[in-house]
C-alpha cells in the first residue's frame, strides 16, 4: 500500500480535456459517430503536443492488456479503443473523443492491483459507450482559438500555471458545459460495474478505488485530486455502488481474477515508480517499503534498481537486478532492466546473454528485442539488428526512437529506401515535418514498391495539407494584429 503522504498531487479545477475539441462542435444534439471519430483524431494531435506520454512498453502494453480485454467483451463496438499512460503525478484519468483512454501514473501508482486498475479503465469505457462526451461537445459554444489555447494549457498544465490559464471568464464557462452530470457519472459506474465483472474482475475493486479517491484525507488545504472534479459525486457513487454490491446474491458475481494478474501489476507498478516518479528518492523510499513482503520483494528489488540506474548509480542497479533475478528468475522484465543497463554500460556481450534469456522466457517482450537489436547494431551485425529490431516494431511500433533505430539497420544493410522511411516516421513522431518530408522525398525515389510509394504519397500529402493550414493561420493571425 503506498503511504497516504504521496497521494496529494493536484490539479486546478479544469472540467474535462475534451473541451479543446469544442472549436470545432456545432451546437447540436450529438454528433454522429463519424464527427466524433474525427474529433478523436484532432484531440490526439492536439494531446501528442501537450501531453507527456509514457511509450514504455512494458507499461503501455500492461494497460492496454488489461483495457483490450474489458472492451472485448462489450455488447455492441462503436469505437477501436486506445489506451495511453500520461507521465503526470496528478490524479486523474479521462476518455477522450472516439475511443481515446488517458490515465495518468499518479493515479495508478496509488492502486493495489489489476482490478483496481481495470475499474477506472472500465469507467472510462462506460463513458464513451454512452456517448457522453459526444453530448458534451455538441452543447459546448464556439470559442475562438485563442481561448482555446489558453484552455488547453490551463488543462494540461495544471497547478498555479493552469489556474491562470483558465481565470477567464470564457474559460470557466468552457469548463462548466463540458463537465460530466452526476447522472452521467452514475451510468458510467453501473456500466463500468458490469464490463468489469464480465471480464472476471470483482466489482469490490471499483468500491475500492473510488474510496480511495473520496477519502477526506485528500482534501487537507482545499486541495483534491483532479478526479474528483472532473467526475463529481464520489461519496454518493460509492454508497450505491456498495449497496448494489451487497444486495446482490452472490451466484450473479463474477469469477475472481487469476493469480498471476495482481504480481504482473506489481511488476509494472514498480516500473512506473521506479522510472518515472519524481523525486527518485521518494520513489525509492515506496519501493523499500515492498522489500518486507516476500509477494513484492523482488518487484522492490527491481524498482530500486531502475531508481539507482535514472541516478547514474549503475553499479549499484546492477546488483538491485541481480538480486532481485535470485529471488525471481522467470520474470523477463527484471532480466530486460539488467540487459538494457549493460548496455547502457557499454558491456555489449553481457547485454546480448542476458536479454536473450529474457527472450527464452518470452519471446514477445518488445523492449527485449528492441535493446539486442540496438546491441547488435554497436556490435557491428546489422542484419541480426535489422530482424530484432523488426520484430520489436511489430509487437509494439510506439517504442521512442525505434523508428530511428530501425533506419539505421535499414541503411547499414545497405537498403536507402527503407532507411528512409523510417527516418521520416522518426521525424513525423516528432513533429519535424521538414526533415520528415525530406526523407519521404527520398524514400519515395528509392522505393519501386506500389504499395509504399502510395502509402508515401499520401504522408507527403497530409504534410502539404499542414503546411498550408498552418500558413493560412499564420496569415489570419497578422491580418488580426493589423487590424
Amino acid at each position: 500500500m503506498i503511504p497516504r503522504w504521496i497521494w496529494r498531487p493536484v490539479v486546478f479545477f479544469v472540467g474535462t480535456t475534451i473541451l479543446v475539441l469544442s472549436l470545432v462542435c456545432s451546437a447540436q444534439a450529438q454528433l454522429s459517430i463519424e464527427e466524433e471519430k474525427e474529433m478523436g483524431q484532432k484531440f490526439l494531435i492536439a494531446a501528442m503536443r501537450q501531453l507527456k506520454l509514457i511509450q514504455d512498453p512494458e507499461v503501455v502494453g500492461y494497460e492496454n492488456h488489461v483495457g483490450q480485454r474489458l472492451v472485448k467483451d462489450l455488447d455492441v463496438h462503436i469505437f477501436p479503443y486506445h489506451f495511453y499512460v500520461v507521465d503526470s503525478n496528478a490524479l486523474n484519468a479521462f476518455a477522450a473523443p472516439a475511443g481515446h483512454v488517458f490515465m495518468n501514473r499518479g493515479l495508478i501508482e496509488i492502486m493495489d492491483d489489476e482490478g483496481e486498475l481495470a475499474a477506472i479503465l472500465g469507467h472510462e469505457i462506460a463513458h464513451v459507450q454512452s456517448r457522453h462526451i459526444s453530448q458534451r461537445m455538441a452543447r459546448a459554444k464556439k470559442l475562438n482559438l485563442a481561448t482555446i489555447g489558453g484552455i488547453l494549457a490551463g488543462i494540461f498544465l495544471g497547478g498555479d500555471a493552469g489556474a491562470a490559464l483558465l481565470s477567464g471568464s470564457a474559460a470557466a464557462s468552457g469548463a462548466a458545459q463540458l463537465q460530466y452530470s452526476r447522472k452521467d457519472e452514475e451510468e458510467a459506474d453501473r456500466k463500468g460495474l458490469r464490463y468489469i465483472e464480465a471480464s472476471g474482475y470483482q466489482g469490490e475493486d471499483f468500491v475500492k478505488i473510488m474510496k480511495k479517491m473520496g477519502q477526506d484525507s485528500w482534501q487537507s488545504g482545499g486541495r483534491i485530486p483532479t478526479y474528483l472534479t472532473t467526475h463529481p459525486g464520489v461519496p454518493e457513487r460509492v454508497n450505491y455502488l456498495a449497496t448494489i454490491l451487497e444486495t446482490r446474491p452472490k451466484s450473479s458475481r463474477a469469477g475472481k481474477r487469476q493469480i498471476g494478474d495482481s504480481e504482473s501489476f506489481k511488476v509494472m507498478q514498480a516500473k512506473l515508480l521506479g522510472e518515472y516518479h519524481n523525486p527518485p528518492s521518494e520513489a525509492e523510499a515506496i519501493l523499500r517499503e515492498w522489500l518486507d513482503k516476500p509477494a513484492t520483494a523482488a518487484m522492490g528489488y527491481y524498482g530500486i534498481g531502475l531508481v539507482h540506474r535514472r541516478e547514474g548509480k549503475m553499479a549499484e542497479a546492477v546488483d538491485s537486478f541481480k538480486t532481485a533475478i535470485f529471488q525471481r528468475p522467470d520474470l523477463p522484465s527484471i532480466l530486460i532492466a539488467l540487459g538494457e543497463t549493460y548496455f547502457l554500460m557499454g558491456k555489449l556481450d553481457s547485454a546480448v546473454a542476458v536479454l536473450e534469456s529474457a527472450l527464452i522466457l518470452d519471446p514477445d517482450q518488445p523492449l527485449a528485442h528492441y535493446v539486442l537489436g540496438r546491441c547488435l547494431l554497436e556490435q557491428g551485425k546489422p542484419a541480426e539488428a535489422l530482424k530484432q529490431l523488426t520484430r520489436a516494431e511489430r509487437l509494439n511500433n510506439r517504442m521512442d526512437s525505434i523508428h530511428y533505430h530501425l533506419g539505421m539497420a535499414y541503411g547499414r544493410t545497405n537498403q536507402l529506401g527503407e532507411a528512409h522511411y523510417y527516418f521520416a516516421l522518426h521525424h513525423l513522431r516528432r513533429g519535424s515535418m521538414r526533415n520528415a518530408s525530406f526523407h519521404l522525398q527520398e524514400a519515395l525515389r528509392r522505393t519501386e514498391d506500389p504499395a509504399r510509394r502510395e502509402d508515401i504519397r499520401k504522408k507527403l500529402a497530409k504534410i502539404d495539407k499542414k503546411a498550408a493550414e498552418a500558413a493560412r493561420e499564420e496569415q489570419q493571425q497578422k491580418s488580426s494584429r493589423r487590424q
